[in-house]
């Protein structure tokens, strides 16, 4: 096959210009559910980024100055092994046309896909097989990097995790995940935003606690409820998708979390270029990527609710 069509450069300029601007539009609602920082270098303390420290009490006429103590453990953002990627050739000019368009849907797909996998990276998932996802990596679920140094990666604690008790989602259970962390000391004197992301299951479970508590309910909260777009109930920012993992039995492990708790590092956000590429019969092809870690400050930041599903 033979195709000759060249990429000029006011070509790649527009084109990933376009691809700033889908992208944009295409972002994940987890964004704006974690702290969003640049990163630098090889691996960065979140310590150094967010660390709340403590006043000590002096004595009125001690001329020493206060010194307070740094922790000897960290976390950290660590420089990713592999970036979030998505790459393909363009083998018509009609396809070509239609990769320059940023209202057309062979734009958007490449773009849509990396974004998913920001969506993953920070939630701290990854999908199989069989089309459901599992808990990985690091992020709000995962593992998270910590030492005085970048070290050992460690689990969210066992105790973290609310017991499915053989139900859904009901509010013994988010009374129970909330208190718990309301109850860590993060040292914040004003109320942090607490979120939650659950599938079209929990969506139900949600619906019905809402018609049967009706605490300051009116016929707009339902719509939000039901229309999946984020909504704040019983104290708690909702989010939905079909992402929410599940554990070894089949059942629905929904996380909660306090939004300054969780820190998403961007050594490079979403980007996508085109040129023409010579190992490939010099035809167009196009790369989007981003390079990304995510981790839990604390893990008293973070509550998983095991919820039956029937």
């Amino acid at each position: 096959m033979s195709f000759d069509l060249q990429v000029e450069q006011h070509h790649k300029l527009a084109y990933a210009g376009d691809a700033v601007m889908v992208a944009q539009q295409l972002q994940n609602p987890l964004r704006n559910a974690v702290t969003i920082v640049s990163a630098t270098g090889e691996a960065m303390s979140t310590a150094d980024l967010m660390g709340e420290e403590d006043y000590v009490r002096g004595k009125s006429r001690d001329t020493r100055n206060p010194e307070l103590g740094t922790d000897n453990t960290r976390r950290w953002l660590v420089y990713p092994e592999y970036a979030v990627e998505h790459g393909k050739t363009i083998f018509k000019e009609d396809t070509f046309k239609q990769m320059m368009d940023p209202t057309s849907n062979t734009m958007r797909k490449g773009i849509a896909a990396v974004e998913r996998g920001i969506f993953d990276t920070i939630l701290g998932v990854e999908k199989k097989s069989n089309g459901t996802f599992s808990v990985t990596g690091t992020g709000i679920m995962g593992r998270a990097t910590e030492g005085k140094r970048p070290g050992a990666a460690s689990a969210l604690p066992a105790g973290n995790t609310i017991a499915h008790g053989g139900l859904g989602l009901n509010t013994e259970k988010l009374r129970e995940a909330t208190e718990a962390m309301e109850l860590e000391n993060f040292g914040l004197e004003t109320e942090d935003e607490i979120f939650s992301l659950i599938s079209p299951k929990q969506k139900t479970d949600l619906l019905n606690l809402a018609l049967a508590t009706k605490v300051n309910l009116n016929q707009f909260d339902i719509d939000q409820i039901k229309s999946g777009r984020p909504t704040s109930l019983l104290g708690i920012t909702w989010m939905f998708s079909n992402r929410v993992p599940v554990n070894a039995t089949g059942n629905r492990l929904v996380p909660l979390w306090s939004k300054s708790n969780i820190v998403a590092g961007f050594w490079q956000d979403l980007q996508s270029h085109i040129w023409n590429n010579p190992e490939r019969k010099n035809l167009p092809y196009v790369f989007t990527d981003a390079l990304l870690d995510c981790v839990r400050h604390q893990d008293g930041g973070v509550r998983i609710v095991e919820c039956v599903e029937t």
